[in-house]
């Protein structure tokens, strides 16, 4: 197997990074309100590791993709879309069938990764903007 892009790697740590920081103040929300328990925590965490393994695999498909033709490529994003989709719903089943899994912190933190990638989003367009003197 090819390595893994750099690109990926930093990009990934990024999401993983602010995730954790998502992750933390919805625990406190949790404990403030006074609904916090270990399954939340458990919630919490599958949900996270779901939505950053997620980003990861959305990166494989897409570095492997690209060493493809314009169908293989199609072929692989599909295959790669699929599977990613099959995680997070499998996720979301265990969540609200084991009782060991709070299903909304599930849910949320699902949601982590995509918030993390529009505030990187964000912090990139600023940088770019402060360079150019804007």
């Amino acid at each position: 197997m090819k390595t893994i892009d750099p690109t990926i790697k930093k990009e990934t740590a990024f999401i993983a990074g602010m995730t954790l920081i998502l992750s933390a103040l919805m625990e406190a929300v949790f404990l403030i309100v006074g609904r916090w328990d270990l399954p939340v925590l458990f919630g919490n965490l599958l949900g996270s590791g779901v939505g950053i393994l997620n980003f990861f695999l959305m990166g494989i498909g897409l570095q492997k993709a690209l060493d493809k033709d314009e169908k293989g490529a199609k072929a692989t994003v599909a295959f790669s879309h699929q599977l990613r989709f099959f995680l997070m719903a499998l996720a979301l089943v265990l969540a609200g069938v084991l009782d060991c899994f709070n299903l909304l912190s599930t849910v949320l933190a699902l949601f982590f990764p995509t918030a993390g990638v529009y505030m990187r989003a964000f912090s990139v367009n600023k940088e770019a903007k402060e360079e150019a003197g804007e």
